[in-house]
């Protein structure tokens, strides 16, 4: 394999915790068994693909790169993992008038209100933080900047299938994960360079593989770094 400049992306499901230490992470795996490439790494909770499009660059100041440099063409890379999805699809309970009531709301008022919200509506597959059509949007124009780099390899890891444990909280929840995976497998078929695993369905094993119903614990960790190492030898990059 060859020396390269590798960045991952991701939100909680890339982190430690849930049970897991550091050296647990796939992360942690993957840097261990490629000693002479350069890691970075964008790994925050709670964020969606927004943050490919919107987080560092834009027209303004004496970089002049395109909004989601953070996320790109700051680094360069030859490599970019890629594990986000489970926070743009979730069905939400609250929604944008839920939140500006309760950013008026006094403290003490907050839990009330929500469990009013939460005896009188049920989570709907349509109220996410991020819609279908911004999902692909997202990506695409993400994917036309790894493009224009020269990118060697872009692994997009798919969304994590819940098992019970998340889906006795978020009932709709898988019907949402099979949608927006179907949008990531698109781009696989359209570019090259794109390569889409899924190492992280219950569905497929018989052992447990996350720790609450979507975190992956130390399996799971260790089914995903097994199918981004394969996809980098497989590449040759």
């Amino acid at each position: 394999m060859k020396n390269n400049k590798i960045l991952c992306i991701g939100d909680s499901t890339s982190l430690p915790g849930h049970m897991n230490a550091y050296e647990d992470t796939w992360f942690f795996k993957l840097k261990q068994a490629l000693p002479n490439n350069d890691f970075n790494s964008i790994f925050r909770r709670s964020i969606s693909t927004n943050i490919l499009v919107t987080e560092g660059g834009g027209t303004e100041g004496i970089d002049k790169l395109p909004l989601g440099a953070d996320c790109l063409e700051f680094y360069n890379p030859s490599i970019v993992i890629i594990q986000l999805g489970i926070v743009d699809c979730s069905p939400r309970l609250l929604n944008n008038f839920d939140k500006l009531v309760l950013k008026i709301l006094a403290e003490s008022s907050k839990k009330k209100y929500i469990n009013i919200i939460k005896k009188i509506r049920k989570r709907k597959v349509t109220n996410t933080v991020v819609s279908q059509n911004q999902f692909v949007e997202n990506l695409k124009k993400y994917i036309e900047r790894c493009s224009f780099i020269e990118l060697s390899l872009l692994i997009l890891i798919s969304i994590p299938y819940p098992s019970e444990a998340m889906v006795r909280k978020n009932k709709e929840v898988g019907i949402n994960v099979e949608k927006y995976n179907e949008l990531i497998s698109d781009f696989s078929k359209k570019h090259s360079f794109v390569k889409v695993i899924t190492p992280l369905d219950c569905r497929k094993y018989k052992e447990e593989i996350y720790e609450d119903g979507y975190h992956p614990n130390t399996l799971g960790n260790q089914l995903v770094y097994q199918e981004i190492i394969e996809a980098i030898i497989k590449y040759n990059v």
